[in-house]
């Protein structure tokens, strides 16, 4: 059993090794650990002095990148304003951080218990911002260098890296200028957008691109992410995108579409199950939100740069959300249960579908049902509706004569029709019809018990 002292001299000197020795000496006794028990021991050791080591790198970790908090997430899932740099990239370049400074930075840095505005903490984003921004521009047209950052940071790494390093540099006073904003922000008022604008300002004064990251910032606590364009109209005095989009404003309008193709994306494909289902009307009702609120915030012109991306978008859309809808009757035909025809013209039921031909019709029908508050925004509204009611129609039929057999046969054939009434209320719940699915399981189990 190891004291608290020999412990903590012994993180001290485990946190001090490089990730790549500490990992080796983690494989090696993991791999003695089943043929010797003192090897068993040795790895549990080091097992545990890597967890808090990590533990204490994470917490170093938020503590420098700091100021973009709003920006840091996945873009699998994330839109682009809420993921302009992922947590792998930014191990990446705090690796470089450490490689920079001879082995340095990461031991003092998570050796630093000070808050993350503290000066100790500014001063090493300054430092580290502009060493990686010098690094930047000392690679600038050399072809074997700029290979290197591609090596390191992948295609358009640079370009990102470069962005970290404005944030970093400028983090304090972003800080200060963001403290001013709700962490969530439900409505962009008039008084916000004042506030915006004369920060904007004075950043446009002294590093007019750090004034640009105070409004993604913002614009990552929106809740509705087109009203950004109040600000972008406040700050450009215009109301339309005629001089806006040919300015550096133009960043801004970008990342809001940027945030609405990738909602769009999630239409493209024809949920199969459930999650695939809710991500997609998920996806649905952020673009329309998003879309809708951009023409309502600010002139978008037919044909200017953003009028035309914006109705190529919404003709990609429209043409997602019809192969969808045009999916769900013959995914519902080979979900529904229906009895058939056999002996003398007797209805008979039949073995229910597999449990994926279930869930896929499950899946469509749901989204479906979620569609209607915004399919009609998204210019699909009579095809959403006539496709719903059409599935309804169709449930409620089946329903009708699988209730029959439930009620008039006995056995193993009525056993099977109870278990379709199963099937019947799954998918009506799917559709949204709560009710009537309780009143379909309540009518199954009346009949058999009678």
């Amino acid at each position: 059993m190891l004291t608290d002292s020999t412990k903590s001299r012994l993180l001290t000197f485990w946190s001090s090794l490089p990730t790549g020795i500490r990992n080796q000496l983690l494989t090696v006794s993991q791999a003695a650990a089943s043929a010797d028990p003192s090897s068993q021991q040795l790895y549990e050791i080091l097992s545990g002095l890597e967890g808090e080591a990590e533990q204490d790198s994470r917490l170093a970790h938020s503590r420098f990148y700091f100021p973009m908090e709003n920006l840091i997430g996945d873009p699998a899932i994330d839109p682009p304003s809420r993921a302009y740099f992922t947590p792998q990239f930014l191990d990446s370049l705090w690796n470089w951080f450490d490689e920079a400074s001879g082995g340095t930075f990461a031991k003092e840095a998570s050796a630093d218990d000070s808050l993350a505005w503290s000066e100790s903490w500014t001063q090493r984003r300054e430092t580290y911002g502009n060493k990686l921004s010098d690094f930047i521009k000392a690679a600038e047209g050399d072809r074997k260098a700029e290979s290197r950052l591609v090596a390191m940071w992948g295609a358009g790494g640079s370009e990102r890296a470069n962005d970290a390093a404005i944030l970093l540099i400028h983090g304090a006073a972003l800080a200060r200028a963001a403290k001013d904003f709700p962490d969530e922000i439900s409505d962009l008022n008039p008084d916000l957008c004042t506030r915006l604008r004369d920060a904007h300002e004075a950043f446009s004064e002294s590093a007019a691109e750090a004034g640009l990251w105070l409004l993604l910032i913002v614009m990552a606590r929106l809740k509705k992410t087109a009203q950004i364009f109040r600000a972008i109209e406040k700050i450009g005095r215009r109301g339309d995108d005629l001089l806006v989009s040919k300015t550096d404003l133009a960043t801004v309008g970008d990342a809001v579409f940027s945030d609405a193709e990738h909602y769009a994306a999630r239409l493209k494909q024809i949920p199969e199950s459930m999650d695939a289902a809710r991500s997609a009307a998920d996806g649905l009702a952020h673009y329309t939100s998003i879309t809708v609120g951009m023409t309502r915030e600010f002139g978008i012109r037919k044909d200017g740069r953003w009028g035309k991306q914006l109705f190529g978008l919404r003709s990609q859309v429209s043409t997602d959300l019809e192969k969808i809808f045009s999916s769900v009757d013959k995914a519902l035909s080979k979900a529904l249960p229906e009895p058939r025809k056999g002996h003398r013209g007797a209805l008979v039921p039949q073995e229910l579908p597999d449990e994926t031909i279930i869930e896929s019709a499950c899946a469509k029908l749901y989204f479906v049902a979620s569609a209607g508050e915004w399919a009609t925004q998204a210019a699909v509204g009579s095809i959403q509706k006539k496709t719903e009611e059409l599935a309804i129609a169709t449930i409620d039929e089946c329903f009708s004569a699988l209730i029959t057999l439930v009620q008039h046969t006995q056995g193993d054939e009525q056993v099977l029709a109870s278990k379709g009434l199963e099937v019947i209320a799954r998918l009506t719940e799917a559709v949204g019809q709560d009710e009537n699915a309780a009143l379909i399981r309540r009518r199954s189990a009346a009949a058999l018990a009678a």
